[in-house]
């Protein structure tokens, strides 16, 4: 079993969790990195960076496969959807972005929040995605671009989305 990080110093770390030793650094950022996430088969790593780029790495050869330029403020967070063929985003330019694992290209983007997108999750059977955002919201999203349903709070949203799903474990969507 491997850990992955992200960190202020620009790098994805691979940790053991049995020895506790890093297994390999991955570098290619040029800012912090705020997020990581990998594919449900262990394959692939992505990360979110204050560089406003989402980088897809292939975890074996430890190699940087492709960078996505599309948002034009922070990455904060990034999910895989539960088949592991798309990449959602959130970002400080305020939306949720959808890419094609495979071909590195945007196929959506959703718009509905007013501040920074803190976190994206995808609902285990892949329909829908979970935004949380500073301006106050926790958003739904089919994938047909349509809001689905919004959750206001007294303060900005600046954690991960929960899955509670009734087995008595909540789970992390992100």
């Amino acid at each position: 079993s491997r850990i992955i990080s992200g960190s202020r110093d620009k790098t994805i770390k691979v940790w053991n969790l049995e020895t506790g030793r890093e297994e390999r650094a991955l570098s290619g950022h040029t800012a912090e990195v705020n997020s990581v996430a990998v594919t449900p088969d262990g394959t692939r790593i992505i990360s979110g960076s204050h560089d406003n780029t989402i980088k897809v790495w292939n975890l074996e050869t430890r190699k940087e496969e492709r960078t996505l330029p599309g948002h034009v403020g922070f990455v904060r967070s990034v999910a895989f959807s539960p088949d592991g063929n798309r990449i959602v985003s959130g970002s400080n330019d305020n939306t949720i972005k959808v890419w094609n694992l495979e071909t590195g290209k945007e196929e959506r983007a959703l718009s509905g929040h007013i501040a920074f997108t803190f976190s994206v999750a995808v609902t285990p059977n892949g329909s829908r995605i979970v935004s949380g955002s500073e301006d106050k919201t926790v958003k739904v999203w089919d994938l047909e671009n349509r809001l689905v349903l919004t959750l206001g709070y007294a303060a900005p949203i600046l954690a991960d989305v929960v899955l509670a799903d009734g087995s008595g474990a909540p789970s992390l969507l992100r």
